[in-house]
């Protein structure tokens, strides 16, 4: 790790945030979605097309706050652990870390944020369009979507994991 006071408090904020988004992926999918999933009706049952469509309602609460909060963090979090490789980078051989595991810890929050925006940005657009916008018929996949979302959600959940370990590893 570096000497400088700066680098130090940088990597260990990045590590904090890696460590925040995982916890928010644990919640996210070990925890909402399953509260959100109990006793879903199966498809063509009664009631299921008044779940579905509350399902719909409910999603926007859920990933407002991952829009406003997270995202963020997970860009400093990148943006952080870059300075944190740039810095350690430019101490040449005087480095008592290797800041190649920096760059790996800045290229895990990167790949956090590609995947929230090309695989999961979708999956929520789905599940709000069945608030209103979905014909019943497209209703039959609610839960299914709801799955998938939560499956796709452990990436962001291994990938903080990672890169706050590495940098962690790299700082002591």
């Amino acid at each position: 790790m570096s000497n400088n006071t700066i680098v130090k408090s940088v990597a260990g904020t990045c590590i904090t945030f890696s460590f925040i988004l995982a916890g928010n992926a644990v919640t996210q999918s070990f925890m909402t979605i399953p509260a959100l999933l109990v006793d879903f009706p199966s498809p063509g049952a009664p009631g299921h097309a008044d779940r579905a469509r509350l399902l719909g309602r409910q999603w926007p609460l859920c990933w407002t706050v991952g829009n406003q909060f997270f995202r963020p963090i997970s860009t400093l979090g990148f943006l952080g652990y870059g300075y944190a490789a740039y810095s350690v980078y430019k101490e040449g051989h005087l480095a008592r870390s290797d800041w190649r595991v920096f760059a790996i810890s800045a290229a895990a929050h990167f790949v956090t944020i590609l995947h929230s925006a090309i695989n999961m940005q979708p999956l929520n657009d789905k599940l709000e369009a069945l608030a209103t916008r979905t014909a019943d018929k497209d209703l039959f996949s609610a839960e299914g979507i709801a799955l998938k979302w939560a499956r796709w959600n452990l990436l962001r959940l291994a990938s903080p994991v990672i890169a706050g370990s590495l940098a962690l590893w790299q700082s002591v």
